[in-house]
């Protein structure tokens, strides 16, 4: 029979799982995951009460409780004028954006979410609580944990309050689309990367090339007119700052699963994933839904169809050959369809360097590693994985 449980506190979640029957295994569940079927032995901590927010905006911090929605930590910090520079899709919780390794377009500039912590604090599978970081940015003092927990989708340990890095809100937006030939990508990208002009975002979707310029509205101007002098040869088009904000809003949608399919993301060298994206669109013909690229970090969010999605992915195996190094795919419906799917790519993809059997050896021992970290945190598995 599966129990919940919502503790309203760090130390009531940790002093739970100190009193836990050594029998029961633990899956975290925030805002919008579920949890389908009966499972015996199984409870669902619901961290939607871990909701506080303590707000440094002097020292540009941020201390947040993982049940927090993302949309609101970002809405409460866009009140003085600052934000975490980050832009995931969907309407999730902190607790499952930071378990996620979520990233958008603003990878490109900053970084994925990972790279916005300073400090965190979690519960282990024995109830015990940990902290990492503080609410200093130069801070160098003992082991980052907070890093090794973004992106471990709840196998380690159990986020409660994250500390984020907070950055000023830019004072105005405009967005550079260029539209340009397949063959001219390349070229393209060369010189918007080289007109000395710092993009917050650079992403593809068909061929049509979307860079967001953030700034303030006596420089804004300039940025623009020399990123369109770069590439004076292509067709372009600028947005305007509603109509800006509006366009990536729509490629944050494009990231996201449609109704019953799914979401797998691709990482390789930026000049290889450029090479990837005409045989991906090829191999998945008509079971692609939509590709975001963030051209400059080497990322691709891939949109399938729920039909043969399996035939699909084993299809992709020996185009990933090419040089990506991670593949990772999240579902609809929470925890569990993630780590059945995360199998199924595993199978059908090949994590390879120029030497094949030195790439899948790779592969095995990173695995092994994750595995082995697992065991560490959580020896007896308490911690749910199907």
């Amino acid at each position: 029979m599966t129990e919940q449980i919502a503790p309203a506190s760090v130390e009531e979640l940790g002093l739970w799982l100190k009193e836990l029957d050594p029998g029961r295994r633990v899956v975290v569940r925030g805002l919008g995951s579920n949890l389908s079927g009966d499972h015996e032995g199984l409870t669902v901590v619901d961290t939607t009460s871990l909701a506080g927010i303590g707000h440094r905006v002097d020292d540009f911090s941020v201390t947040v409780g993982a049940g927090v929605t993302w949309a609101t930590l970002q809405d409460q910090l866009a009140l003085v004028g600052q934000r975490v520079a980050v832009d995931p899709p969907g309407v999730g919780t902190v607790g499952a954006m930071v378990a996620t390794g979520a990233r958008g377009g603003l990878i490109h500039r900053y970084g994925g979410i990972r790279d916005q912590i300073i400090g965190m604090t979690v519960v282990l599978a024995d109830g015990s609580v940990a902290h990492s970081g503080s609410t200093v940015i130069k801070n160098v003092a003992g082991y980052d944990l907070a890093k090794l927990f973004a992106g471990s989708r709840g196998r380690f340990g159990i986020i409660a309050e994250v500390i984020f890095r907070t950055r000023p809100l830019p004072e105005t937006q405009r967005t550079l689309l260029v539209t340009t030939r397949p063959d001219r990508l390349r070229d393209v990208i060369i010189a918007l990367m080289g007109a000395h002009v710092e993009l917050s975002a650079l992403d593809l979707v068909d061929d049509t090339l979307s860079g967001l310029i953030e700034g303030g509205h006596e420089v804004i101007d300039q940025r623009i007119e020399r990123l369109e002098r770069a590439v004076s040869g292509s067709s372009t088009m600028i947005l305007g700052e509603a109509e800006s904000v509006a366009h990536w809003s729509r490629l944050r949608g494009f990231q996201l699963p449609g109704e019953g399919g799914m979401v797998f993301a691709l990482s390789a060298r930026s000049t290889a994933m450029l090479d990837l994206l005409p045989t991906i669109r090829a191999t998945l013909g008509p079971a692609l839904v939509a590709l975001v690229a963030h051209v400059g970090a080497g990322v691709a969010e891939i949109s399938v169809q729920p039909e043969h999605q399996e035939h699909r992915l084993a299809n992709l195996q020996g185009v990933l050959g090419a040089g990506a190094v991670e593949a990772r795919a999240w579902h609809p419906h929470g925890i569990l369809a993630h780590e059945t799917w995360s199998r199924t790519l595993a199978t059908a993809v090949r994590h390879v360097t120029d030497d094949s059997e030195v790439g899948t050896a790779a592969t095995i021992s990173a695995q092994l590693l994750i595995d082995r970290i697992a065991m560490a945190f959580d020896p007896y598995g308490r911690f749910y994985r199907s």
